[in-house]
């Protein structure tokens, strides 16, 4: 009988091996997409060569813990959109699949699963969410996640690339290590990237530990532990990275029991020595991790009272609507203050979370809407190409002259600490030339008139600003508009130094958010002023609301005919938005851009300070083959 089994064993390989060499995955792009609220939304391009064997392809999701894969949605190269089924049914044929997508749920998690088609050579393009991927630690935000796992017919190319929904990805506010295959990582022009530089095996993966900064995303999951300690350490344990540049110092581990030897095997005295030395560093240990608890358990009280003061004593829902524009209608420093006390409340204890969007695209929206408001831009049809298009005039700016800039109130002085290496001084010798440089005008008006003088120089002799414009003249010219994006992206991955704050300032903001908000709820009809509707409609925008409380506004307007001039043509805040995004795309160009002097400056730094640094301190250079313990994630992809 055992013989008889293993005949068939040997028979059925070769047959198994020539289905799944049927299917080649030739190449696999993942891209990542990290949201605010810690959640990815992930879209995968498969490259397959398909054969005549097999039903379907598959995406397995194991050792998920809390986080969930959902809004599943599969296209081919022909853009047809595959039916989603929320149960889906291995046991079917090839054509009962077609064009087919769905969820089938495991005991030990879930397979994403799609109809393979017809053979040939096929592009499947998957996209899904993955819910709560990214969470707040008590020191760092982040994650340590398998992307992708070869299973059958590995992937001869794979490659993972990571951004931020509303902002950039930099060494200054994100570091990254990479385990499992042979290749690289990169962390530099904006996002991360993993990705393999020779044909993946059976069993290799690609499993990514990120790290945040605290402030950067603001995830709903948070763990009251560290991230350094457990996420961080658990995953580079085992690998080739230096733990010493990875900011884990004092990574010796101690085994108790088998190195004691019996007492009449040792020279007298010697087992009491040893015993004497573990339990003193227990003791110590013991005492140093009380020591810091204490002293944590300390920091979080005083950021509460501090909070508290700072809301006048009254909780998230008990603080009054603010019915004015906060702070004299200054968007800067009302941004500036929101993330302050969004920062503080999640640094204290027990405080309720204050969830709002507040980033690089909000600001764009707002200060494009209060442009269109002022006329400073009109929309306007024109012809381009023989199509008729939405195209933008841009008035020329009038300069505001020198006021008062809100950075003299942003902290500045956090670049510090293990994912500091030479070689980003360069970054903060930027910072202060930019900020140098735009003294004066980081302001509202400033901003204003700076942004619409790129709009302007952009559009031409005309004044209309065509499509790819913009983008063709800040490629053209990336120097003269870096120094801006720089300021832009300091306005918003700064705070406000609690000790600056205000309580006056912090119950305005905080309270004119809460009204917005609930703005249906309160249902004012008594606001006469039409340029008040317009700039509720501006911070609407910067908090990322603005379509909510157009449509709030709709209902509770006294006159309809009144709010129609105000946002008319009905849909001004989607109009505006192919512009707001040109501006992000075009100044994260711009912020990213080095010239090749500047890349032999970076290359010479870093070879002083040595390449092994940069990669285990989580910039770029090679992957480690090995580590990776304790990822989420996992569990192989293929055919069947």
């Amino acid at each position: 009988m055992n013989l008889k089994r293993c005949l068939l064993f040997v028979l059925w390989c070769p047959a198994a091996a020539t289905v799944f060499a049927q299917h080649t995955l030739q190449r696999v792009d993942i891209q990542v997409v990290l949201c605010q609220d810690g959640s990815a939304s992930v879209m995968e391009v498969r490259q397959v060569q398909v054969g005549d064997e097999g039903t379907e392809g598959f995406i397995t999701f194991n050792n998920m813990g809390d986080i969930e894969v959902r809004d599943l949605q599969v296209y081919d190269e022909n853009d047809s959109c595959y039916v989603v089924e929320d149960e889906w049914n291995v046991h079917r044929s090839r054509k009962q699949k077609r064009c087919r997508c769905g969820y089938n749920r495991t005991p030990q998690g879930v397979e994403l699963c799609w109809g393979l088609g017809d053979a040939g050579n096929r592009t499947y393009e998957i996209h899904y969410t993955l819910t709560k991927l990214v969470k707040a630690y008590e020191d760092y935000d982040g994650f340590n996640h398998s992307f992708y796992e070869a299973a059958n017919s590995p992937a001869q190319e794979a490659r993972v690339e990571f951004c931020l929904e509303n902002d950039s990805l930099t060494r200054a506010n994100a570091a990254i290590w990479t385990f499992g295959y042979y290749g690289y990582k990169r962390l530099e022009d904006g996002v991360c990237e993993a990705a393999t530089d020779e044909a993946m095996r059976d069993g290799d993966a690609i499993i990514v530990l990120l790290q945040l900064n605290k402030g950067v995303l603001n995830p709903t999951v948070r763990k009251e532990e560290s991230f350094a300690e457990t996420v961080k350490r658990t995953a580079l344990e085992g690998s080739d990275y230096n733990l010493e540049d990875a900011g884990l110092e004092g990574n010796a581990s101690y085994q108790f029991g088998s190195d004691i030897l019996p007492e009449e095997e040792k020279p007298d005295g010697v087992a009491i020595t040893i015993v004497s030395v573990v339990v003193g560093i227990i003791v110590l240990a013991f005492a140093a991790a009380k020591r810091d608890e204490r002293k944590k358990k300390q920091k979080r009280k005083l950021l509460t009272e501090r909070f508290n003061q700072l809301m006048g004593g009254m909780g998230l829902d008990d603080l009054p609507y603010y019915r004015n524009l906060p702070i004299n209608g200054n968007l800067l420093m009302s941004g500036a203050t929101m993330n302050a006390v969004k920062t503080l409340a999640r640094k204290g204890d027990s405080i309720e979370e204050i969830v709002v969007q507040f980033g690089l695209q909000q600001l764009y929206n707002a200060f494009i809407l209060r442009m269109f408001y002022k006329n400073n831009i009109q929309l306007r049809h024109g012809e381009v190409n023989g199509r008729r298009e939405k195209l933008f005039y841009i008035n020329e700016p009038v300069d505001p002259g020198e006021g008062d800039d809100v950075t003299k109130l942003l902290t500045i002085d956090n670049w510090s600490g293990p994912e500091l290496s030479r070689y980003d001084t360069m970054g903060i010798s930027m910072q202060m030339n930019a900020k140098k440089q735009f003294k004066g005008y980081v302001n509202d008006a400033g901003i204003e008139y700076q942004l619409q003088k790129l709009l302007y120089e952009s559009a031409g002799e005309d004044h209309l600003l065509q499509p790819n414009e913009l983008k063709a003249h800040v490629v053209d010219n990336p120097l003269a508009w870096r120094s801006l994006a720089t300021i832009l992206n300091l306005l918003t991955a700064k705070t406000i130094d609690e000790k600056n704050l205000r309580g006056e300032d912090v119950q305005q903001v905080v309270g004119f958010w809460r009204y917005l908000k609930d703005f249906s709820l309160v249902a004012e009809r008594h606001i006469e002023e039409t340029g008040l509707w317009r700039e509720y409609l501006v911070f609407a925008a910067f908090y990322g609301i603005a379509e909510q409380v157009r449509k709030d506004m709709k209902k509770v307007a006294p006159d309809v005919a009144r709010l129609n001039e105000l946002v008319k043509p009905e849909d001004l805040i989607r109009d505006i938005e192919p512009l707001a995004d040109a501006i992000a795309s075009t100044i994260l160009f711009a912020h990213s851009y080095v010239t090749p002097e500047e890349r032999k400056q970076i290359a010479k730094l870093r070879e002083s300070s040595g390449s092994s640094y940069s990669r285990s301190s989580g910039g770029s250079g090679r992957s480690s083959y090995s580590g990776g313990g304790g990822h989420s994630g996992g569990g192989g992809s293929g055919f069947r």
